[in-house]
């Protein structure tokens, strides 16, 4: 793949490093706001809030503090948002690729599209990068998912030391993205410049440098490095790496430039098959109108969070140096003071001179609205991060019922519902340049195992040409919007009482109950061999009816199966070994009726009526089918005198 990429570099852009620098450092100015709202949110969400943004330096610094004072951090916005990206992150991303055309060729090439996807998702960990994501967002109002095809990736192709490539995708904040200043959309915009920070010594290593560039990434490390010692900042050496992607324009061809302070360490053409957006996908909180930033209600609360803080200081220091009972004592009447301690209940022997004996002063009363305060501006916090009792999984106090629960919890989740919608776009947006990255480069063969519902895997060998234009994905929206599990199975087990769900395998299914497959292994473990045979079936492997099995349940599961999407898609001998299983099921339960009639009969006429405890009690259809005559043709009659007794005449 590399030798293809540098037979066009002479196609690629002309640009300097000079002027790669002059647009970073245009860009940076631009968003000079948002970077330091960001490092403040940054800063409380890692429980550091005693700080403020030195603007002669540009990085943030911890508040001057007399050592004799009470400086309390009592943290809310942290635990508040963990709980709003638990909730996103709650269940795993799920693709879906509609096919353009409703012809087979089309499904076919976009069940493909979806096993390439879910196998990029897993194989990459994407679920770290989607919670990485999510925090950045979160707290910069804005984040970013970069797309590239790495051509240093993968296995080796040949002598040439070409290797196959592969996707790559990596999460950017907005200290690490800059475009042209003004721009409304950077995903469509002419260009965009990561810049990221990299230890120096492998920058030098990435890029084969001749020596050691300098480390001229001060910002960024005062950033991410706040509260540390100087000598340990001092120790850190990172060095600023620049990349600019600039798509094709009209005569210009576009290319992608890196440089390393002012040099050109790694130029290439604009490889991506795609010219109409740039390679990079972004998600918000809140949209600001007229640009591509977004607002995050991690900033709404910084400043309620600084009150919170110094309430509880206040507080805090009142109780230490006003706060304790004061003991009088009048002079004369304890002959040793230095005796006294704190001890709880101590006793104290004084000289009773005048009925002079030692008494406590109670401490001043603080005022109602001073001991209310940190409650109020609690309130306050968690209207503005959307959190409340019943996101902490507290009921209100009278409300038992499960829809009331779903009814609140829904209510509670809904300005996140939005976010998470946004998210769930943005990664449809890079899902679908992956595909668009995999059908173009991918000559090889590769294997893709997908586990759907009910345990049943597919392995699906794929190339990029397989893809064949399927290549738009989508983000399910119940993948991506929080769901309250306990509200859930609450409402399921309303519905299993009145009788709308009749058996536990749906119950299960309907209340999203962690380890659904070993439940359903212990209370009814006929139904879970039936899906482990839908397992082995679908895979290719033959699997035998059994005398112990309860083959109505059995032929209830296989004919589910068969009548999902899952089983449309297999090939036609597997198919054929699920019809060959139902027949023997059928032929055995068959066989097994008919030997209980005969018994019955030979038992006489009130056996008969007496249900046998070792053969299991059948669909009537099926027990018809067994009391029926045998409809095979019978064997051909005997040759004249060929087996038959002497004496006997012959047919």
């Amino acid at each position: 793949m590399e030798p293809m990429v540098a037979a066009t570099q002479e196609q690629s852009t002309k640009i300097t490093a000079a002027e790669v620098r002059e647009r970073w450092d245009r860009a940076h100015r631009s968003l000079s706001t948002e970077r330091q709202q960001a490092a403040l949110n940054h800063s409380f969400m890692r429980n550091k809030q005693w700080v403020f943004w030195n603007k002669s330096t540009g990085q943030l610094e911890e508040a001057p503090r007399a050592p004799e004072r009470v400086r309390a951090t009592v943290n809310k916005i942290g635990p508040d948002s963990r709980r709003v990206i638990a909730k996103l992150m709650r269940r795993s991303l799920m693709f879906d690729v509609p096919p353009t055309t409703a012809d087979d060729a089309a499904a076919r090439a976009s069940r493909t599209a979806e096993a390439a996807l879910v196998d990029i998702h897993r194989r990459q960990n994407w679920e770290r990068l989607r919670n990485d994501h999510a925090w950045t967002t979160w707290e910069g109002g804005v984040g970013a998912l970069c797309v590239e095809w790495d051509f240093t990736a993968g296995t080796q192709l040949d002598e040439s030391g070409a290797k196959t490539g592969d996707i790559k995708v990596s999460v950017l904040s907005v200290h690490e993205v800059g475009c042209e200043p003004g721009s409304r959309d950077v995903e469509t915009a002419s260009w965009w410049i990561r810049g990221q920070a990299f230890p120096s010594r492998d920058v030098q290593r990435r890029f084969k440098m001749s020596k050691e560039p300098l480390a001229d990434a001060g910002t960024v490390d005062g950033v991410y490095r706040l509260g540390e010692s100087g000598s340990d900042r001092a120790d850190t050496s990172l060095t600023m790496v620049y990349t600019l992607f600039q798509r094709p324009e009209g005569d210009d061809p576009g290319g992608i430039v890196t440089i390393v302070g002012d040099q050109i360490v790694d130029e290439k053409p604009w490889y991506f098959p795609f010219s109409d957006r740039l390679n990079i996908a972004t998600a918000i909180v809140q949209p600001l109108h007229g640009t591509w930033l977004g607002h995050t209600p991690v900033t709404d609360a910084v400043n309620i969070q600084a009150l919170y803080n110094a309430s509880w200081s206040s507080i805090i220091e009142h109780l230490r140096q006003a706060g304790n009972a004061r003991l009088w004592v009048p002079m004369g009447s304890v002959d040793d003071i230095e005796e006294l301690t704190d001890t709880p209940g101590e006793a104290v022997e004084y000289n009773p001179i005048g009925n002079l004996r030692p008494t406590y002063e109670s401490p001043p009363a603080m005022p109602d609205w001073w001991i209310r305060q940190p409650s109020m501006l609690s309130e306050t916090l968690d209207d503005a991060l959307g959190q409340h009792d019943v996101s902490r999984g507290v009921a209100p106090a009278g409300v038992e019922s499960g829809i009331a629960l779903g009814i609140l919890s829904e209510n509670d989740d809904t300005p996140i519902g939005a976010f998470a919608k946004e998210l769930g776009e943005c990664w449809a947006r890079v899902a679908s340049m992956v595909l668009r990255l995999v059908e173009r480069y991918v000559r090889e063969t590769r294997k893709a195992t997908i586990k759907v519902h009910g345990g049943v895997p597919e392995v699906v060998e794929w190339t990029g040409g397989d893809l064949m234009g399927q290549t738009f994905a989508e983000v399910p929206l119940d993948a991506v919007l929080p769901r309250s599990r306990a509200a859930q199975a609450a409402y399921a087990m309303q519905l299993y009482d009145r009788g709308v769900i009749k058996d536990p395998q749906s119950l299960a299914k309907i209340a999203d109950l962690p380890d659904q497959d070993d439940l359903i292994e212990g209370i009814d473990p006929d139904t879970a061999r039936a899906r482990r045979e839908n397992y082995y079936l679908a895979v290719g492997h033959a699997r035998l009816a059994d005398l112990i099995d309860d083959h109505a349940n059995h032929l209830n599961v296989h004919r589910d199966f068969m009548k999902s999407e899952r089983f449309e898609h297999l090939p036609d001998e597997v198919r054929n070994l699920f019809v060959e299983h139902l027949a023997a099921h059928e032929n055995v339960a068959a066989g097994q009726a008919a030997s209980q009639v005969v018994a019955s009969q030979a038992a006489g006429p009130m056996a008969a009526l007496i249900p046998s405890a070792a053969t299991p009690v059948l669909p009537p259809d099926l027990l018809a089918g067994a009391q029926q005559p045998n409809t095979q043709a019978p064997p051909p009659p005997p040759q004249e005198g060929a087996g038959q007794p002497e004496g006997m005449p012959t047919a």
